[in-house]
C-alpha cells in the first residue's frame, strides 16, 4: 500500500497542471478532519484506559486486600 501512495503522488506532482511549490500548497479541510477524528479516537482510548486502569486496582477474587 506504501508503494501505491508513493506512486501516486508522484503521478499527481508530475500530472499537475500548476507547478506544486511551498508557496501554493495549504492544509485543507481533509488534514482538519483526520486531526479531528485522531483527537476523538485518542478521547475514547484514554477513556478505556482509565476504565481498565480502575478495574487493574480493585482486589481480584481470593486475593488479600
Amino acid at each position: 500500500m506504501n508503494t501505491f501512495a508513493a506512486l501516486l503522488s508522484t503521478v499527481a506532482f508530475v500530472t499537475a497542471d500548476v507547478p506544486i511549490t511551498r508557496d501554493n500548497v495549504k492544509p485543507g479541510w481533509v488534514a482538519l478532519g483526520i486531526v479531528f477524528a485522531l483527537g476523538v479516537a485518542l478521547f475514547f482510548l484514554l477513556r478505556s484506559f482509565a476504565k481498565h486502569a480502575r478495574t487493574a486496582s480493585e482486589p481480584w477474587e481470593g486475593e488479600d486486600s
